[in-house]
């Protein structure tokens, strides 16, 4: 499996678009930094203030890693490759999983430098004037990628999953993009309704910050003990059907 994850991140690696992925939230955190500089002047700003709002642009990474979720596999399809891949003797799940778990990985990347990237210009910028009085603030930015990690994570699952079924990329990118937005206003839409049915929605229990630092949850019945459980109960499905669609059928190109 180590050998499998090594090779994927090579090939990954290679990829001229995932390394321009790489520039994307550098570039943000720096054009940010420059308007924060100038909103400075009119309020007193801080390094967590800055971080806080490098912290709400983290659905960019989303959108990234729904790009990769839906070639990692559908490509080896559309290349001709994946029965190639196959005469090697390693296992379908085997492959599935590795090429999974570098899309997650990838998304750990890109969260971890976007992280360290806002917090060192942060410093540079504003030094750690306020970082003292305002603790519970980094807490609430920890959670805030944290909620941004679980989104993540699940949206490229389920790009994951129609690309394992349709096995086309341009398909599974569009209908992944199409499901973090949509998603994300039918959530709102529900919750403006107070239609109860909502609570069993995705995105209503990725925010896994609706239940910290006296935040208000999207339904007053849920907690998070529940939003853990939907949470599960949607990984498990979206990886189930990929696993069954990609393992049990024939290859074919």
């Amino acid at each position: 499996m180590i050998s499998m994850l090594v090779n994927e991140h090579y090939r990954l690696a290679r990829n001229r678009l995932v390394q321009l992925s790489f520039l994307v939230m550098p570039v943000i955190i720096c054009l940010l930094a420059i308007f924060f500089l100038d909103l400075v002047k009119v309020n007193n700003g801080n390094m967590l203030n800055y971080m806080s709002i490098i912290a709400s642009t983290l659905v960019v990474i989303s959108f990234l890693g729904i790009g990769v979720a839906g070639t990692i596999l559908s490509n080896e399809f559309q290349n001709g490759t994946i029965k190639l891949i196959m005469v090697r003797p390693i296992s379908r799940a085997a492959l599935l999983f590795s090429k999974w778990l570098t899309v997650i990985f990838y998304l750990l990347y890109l969260f971890i430098l976007t992280f360290v990237l806002s917090m060192a210009v942060g410093t540079l910028l504003f030094g750690f004037e306020g970082f003292g009085a305002n603790g519970h603030m980094f807490g609430s930015i920890l959670l805030n990628y944290a909620t941004g990690f679980t989104e993540a994570l699940m949206i490229v699952t389920f790009t994951y999953m129609v690309s394992a079924v349709f096995k086309n990329g341009a398909f599974s990118i569009g209908v992944g993009m199409a499901a973090l937005v949509g998603g994300k206003l039918a959530t709102e839409v529900s919750r403006l309704l107070e239609w109860k049915g909502g609570m069993m929605l995705l995105f209503a229990n990725t925010k896994l910050d609706q239940y910290f630092f006296g935040n208000k949850p999207v339904y007053d019945e849920m907690s998070l003990t529940f939003s853990l459980a939907i949470l599960g109960f949607h990984f498990c499905f979206f990886y189930g059907v990929a696993w069954w669609f990609f393992v049990k059928r024939d290859i074919s190109v």
